[in-house]
């Protein structure tokens, strides 16, 4: 057992364990992994196995009204994908809202053995790295094969709840990360964002079959793989799941051919769903300067990100103008 976690701990994940595998088998190692939103544990058990346990995170820190939901979120998600059995989606073992048993929120998930591709990308050939980005297309292909009646959060549809708009839904979504960045008083264009937004949100309306779309998918740093083969073993994180439009996955902004090629989709964009595209890129700009100062603020990427961001305003500007 690691130093860092307390017999009483691990006493509890042994509880939670003992239907989901032979009563011999046992928590023999809980190590935590610093650095994350979540509480992160890799748990090694007496017969060699791991898994992954996250938890909510700590009662202090700072959260983006999106991130109350994330922990649900990513248990809904792989409780839904869990029928598919794809190797590179973990699988869910178990979930427990309301902390019942270990004090806390919390799942269980299988782990995913891999080096991140933002670790590994300067290993790879251009042939290596257009069958990572097909696999990724792919996946977002089958992971949006699954359809739900309205659009909105997991939860909000498991309850019967959601908009049948994706129109309304993503407004009310990037309304949403405008508020979290007013609340934090961060400088950004919020009435040409909000005006923008209301004069291209018509775009949105081709979008008319709610499909399950993880928001941040194909991000390098949520991409492993193998070390050996430089082969896509898995992809984690699916707290920022939604029921929505495809295209919102971040493995769309601004993709390879190989890309587009593993998804089955044609790279020939109309002008509705280039304007989606930099709506989606807009939203996820946003996003990436508002998480700065929710958390250790980045320069660079908090850089990098406004420069997007006043890209996508300047690109929406000209579509509003043709």
């Amino acid at each position: 057992m690691d130093s860092r976690s307390s017999p009483t701990e691990t006493q509890s994940l042994n509880h939670v364990l003992r239907p989901l595998f032979p009563p011999p088998v046992r928590v023999q190692r809980s190590q935590h992994l610093p650095g994350h939103l979540h509480t992160l544990r890799l748990l090694t058990l007496s017969n060699g196995d791991r898994l992954m346990f996250k938890g909510s995170p700590l009662s202090n820190t700072a959260l983006l009204r999106r991130e109350k939901f994330c922990l649900e979120t990513e248990a809904r998600f792989l409780a839904l994908l869990g029928h598919s059995a794809n190797p590179c989606i973990p699988q869910l073992y178990h979930y427990d809202p309301h902390g019942s048993q270990l004090a806390s929120a919390c799942l269980i998930r299988q782990y995913v053995r891999g080096t991140s591709l933002s670790e590994m990308h300067h290993q790879l050939s251009g042939h290596q790295r257009s069958g990572i980005d097909r696999h990724l297309g792919f996946l977002a292909s089958v992971i949006s094969q699954n359809a739900a009646p309205a659009f909105g959060s997991l939860q909000e549809v498991a309850m019967g709840g959601g908009t049948p708009r994706w129109r309304s839904a993503f407004r009310s979504l990037f309304e949403g990360v405008l508020r979290d960045a007013e609340d934090m008083f961060i400088t950004l264009p919020y009435a040409q964002i909000r005006d923008e937004l209301s004069r291209l949100s018509s775009a949105l309306e081709e979008v008319t079959l709610p499909r399950l779309v993880v928001v941040d998918f194909g991000r390098p740093s949520h991409v492993l793989l193998d070390e050996e083969s430089k082969q896509l073993s898995g992809v984690v994180d699916f707290g920022n799941a939604l029921w929505g439009d495809m295209l919102m996955a971040e493995i769309f902004d601004r993709p390879s051919s190989a890309v587009w090629e593993g998804a089955g989709l044609s790279s020939s964009w109309t002008r509705q769903e280039q304007t989606r595209l930099l709506l989606y890129s807009c939203y996820r700009s946003v996003c990436q300067i508002t998480i700065q100062y929710y958390r250790s603020r980045d320069e660079a990427m908090e850089l990098e990100a406004r420069r997007r961001l006043t890209a996508s305003i300047a690109a929406m500007g000209l579509q509003c103008s043709q």
